[in-house]
């Protein structure tokens, strides 16, 4: 875990979450009642995912949970606490309004509304694939927003800071974060999710590379058309989100629409996030501007060019190598190395996304591994390499090869990339290497900087290269010491 991680974990580590003033009287009511259903009681704490995550990390606990089974939704957590002890855990938490002051509770009470709204699209879209927990989905795609949560609480200006960075520097989201953070927000998430034992659905949807397991993948959807949706339902980020959830679905586009339209004015209805801008409140507004500005401008729109682009930096690549040479030592697991060295090429060497894939048991396809720096890019995160027809990635696949395509050299091997993979990764350039350990293929890394706008040099292809080659190394130091 990266120090800045550490730290944070240090500093939340026993600090509950605030709950909001209507959750709390909500409870008492219901909790003065005899006959409220459970249900309601359920739908109750839902609505706060300040007390979600309190009630989900009680129940995570080991003194709390004697069964040592996983709970891993609400449901499941109110029927193992009960409505009393639920009801006293409600009493004694913070309030939002009382415990936080602006601009944190505002950041908290927009964070907890994009959490709301993610998990009501996502449960929809679990019952729609007839999963047989959808409970599980809503809760992991609230806690989704964990690291947002507690950065709004304890760091709210970064947390803008971050807003306006990827705005004004038109650049990716987990970039802005990183460069203002030291870390992602997902990360922070993941750390804390570790720390307080929560559900491991929720870790498994923090990961990239499980948007090829379907319910990581739709938490993932919903996620990012929440935060999305809450900019501008009519971008075309959010268009790209719908059409793939119908895709993923097998709905008509339109029908999804209409669905996701809906529900987020139902959301609109949750008196707990009474003052916050509304998605549905976008739903008009943002198609009367789209309307507006189509009826006074014909001509295409002005492309937006990235400001801020990743450069190597030699310290922390060198410090990535040797804490690499001390894992093998340890004897850590190819998957922990492997998770290393990508974090090292995008801290190090300044690139943006890097993925490592491995062959298909029936060698069809390279499939991604593990990624780094495309958390908040599920379709990207679902990446793969068909191997059907012969083209630039399988010629790879003999010995140890690399190639870095960028402007100097795009019109010779461009057209030898498959169509359909230069659509997945959206840019012009990047950089690729085959990795073998004891004469046998394990994989293979790709990188890129994301945007045309940030092209690969030399000098990272050079270190892109001396890493991959590090890493077959290890790969095969640890298969020779098994």
């Amino acid at each position: 875990m990266q120090p800045a991680l550490r730290e944070w974990i240090k500093r939340i580590k026993d600090k509950p979450l605030p709950v909001l003033a209507h959750t709390a009287d909500q409870l008492r009511r219901l909790n003065a009642a005899d006959d409220s259903p459970v249900q309601r009681i359920v739908d109750v704490v839902e609505q706060d995912p300040g007390l979600t995550v309190q009630l989900l990390r009680y129940c995570n606990d080991g003194q709390a949970n004697r069964l040592q089974r996983e709970v891993a939704s609400v449901q499941q957590a109110v029927m193992l606490v009960g409505t009393r002890k639920l009801n006293e855990m409600a009493m004694k938490l913070p309030l939002l309004h009382k415990s936080l002051q602006p601009p944190a509770r505002d950041q908290v009470l927009r964070a907890y509304c994009r959490a709301y709204h993610a998990g009501m699209q996502a449960v929809a879209w679990a019952r729609q694939r007839r999963e047989m927990t959808p409970d599980e989905v809503f809760a992991a795609s609230q806690l989704h927003f964990l690291g947002e949560f507690v950065l709004a609480m304890h760091a709210p200006d970064q947390l803008i800071e971050t807003f306006r960075m990827r705005q004004e520097k038109n650049i990716a989201s987990e970039e802005a974060q990183y460069l203002i953070l030291g870390f992602t927000l997902d990360e922070l998430s993941m750390a804390i999710a570790e720390a307080w034992h929560l559900p491991s659905l929720v870790m498994e949807a923090l990961r990239a590379e499980n948007a090829n397991h379907p319910r990581g993948f739709g938490i993932m959807l919903a996620v990012q058309l929440a935060r999305h949706a809450a900019i501008d339902w009519y971008s075309p980020k959010t268009n790209t989100l719908l059409k793939q959830a119908a895709e993923w679905l097998d709905v008509p586009l339109d029908k999804l629409i209409v669905q996701a339209h809906r529900l987020a004015v139902d959301i609109a209805h949750n008196n707990n996030y009474a003052g916050v801008l509304q998605t549905a409140a976008l739903l008009i507004q943002d198609r009367q501007e789209s309307v507006k500005a189509g009826e006074k401008k014909t001509e295409k729109p002005a492309e937006k060019h990235a400001e801020v682009c990743l450069m190597p930096q030699v310290s922390l690549l060198q410090d990535i190598l040797n804490q690499l040479k001390q894992a093998i030592v340890l004897k850590q697991s190819s998957d922990e190395i492997i998770r290393l060295v990508l974090q090292g090429m995008h801290d190090g060497i300044g690139l943006n996304r890097i993925v490592f894939a491995k062959l298909d048991p029936d060698r069809r396809y390279l499939r991604a591994s593990a990624i780094v720096g495309a958390e908040n890019d599920p379709v990207f995160n679902r990446f793969h390499i068909r191997l059907n027809t012969p083209h630039l990635f399988v010629r790879m696949l003999d010995k140890s090869a690399a190639i870095c395509i960028n402007d100097g050299n795009r019109d010779q091997y461009w057209r030898m990339v498959p169509v359909e993979f230069q659509k997945l990764i959206g840019t012009n350039s990047f950089m690729a290497m085959s990795v073998f350990a004891n004469g046998e293929l394990v994989g293979m890394v790709y990188a890129d900087r994301h945007t045309s706008d940030c092209q690969l040099d030399d000098v990272s292809y050079n270190y892109f290269k001396k890493v991959c080659n590090t890493l077959g190394q290890a790969l095969q130091v640890l298969r020779q010491a098994s």
